[in-house]
């Protein structure tokens, strides 16, 4: 368990600090409405992902200098395939916003969330899927004045 911490840990600090100084700089504009810059929350989330996978990698490399006794890996093959294809999910969902817009792609992907993790009742997923994109794009359009995809 300790490696895969370590190894875990690892992978996210690199991924934050890739974030920070990157991809989130590259994809930013700057902004004309708000005292913020529009790069304050995704870098603020951002140094708290690093911070807390520095926390864990550190944590593990201790307890691997230490000595202490490995615990065996608490994750399944099945686990790992469902987390493989719920990331799949996700990914496919943010396509078809990009495609085709908040109010088509929001309710579809929640819908086959909904149906990847066994709910069949049509009702059920019917309401789930329509009603909180409809208020989040009512509250953007109305409210808030921003437009989304």
């Amino acid at each position: 368990m300790e490696r895969a911490d370590l190894a875990g840990g690892v992978l996210l600090a690199l991924f934050g600090i890739l974030l920070i100084f990157v991809v989130i700089p590259l994809d930013t504009e700057d902004g004309v409405y708000f005292g913020l810059p529009p790069e304050f929350f995704p870098v603020f989330l951002s140094v708290g992902l690093t911070a807390f996978a520095g926390a864990l990698a550190t944590k593990a490399w201790l307890r691997l200098r230490a000595g202490v006794a490995l615990q065996p890996m608490p994750m399944r093959l099945r686990n790992l395939v469902m987390f493989v294809l719920s990331a799949a999910l996700v990914i496919a969902g943010a396509l078809v916003i990009d495609y085709f817009g908040m109010l088509a792609g929001g309710p579809l992907l929640i819908a086959a969330f909904m149906l990847f993790l066994g709910e069949r009742n049509a009702v059920r997923i019917l309401a789930t899927a329509t009603l909180p994109v409809a208020v989040v794009y009512l509250l953007a359009t109305y409210v808030l004045r921003a437009p989304l995809p």
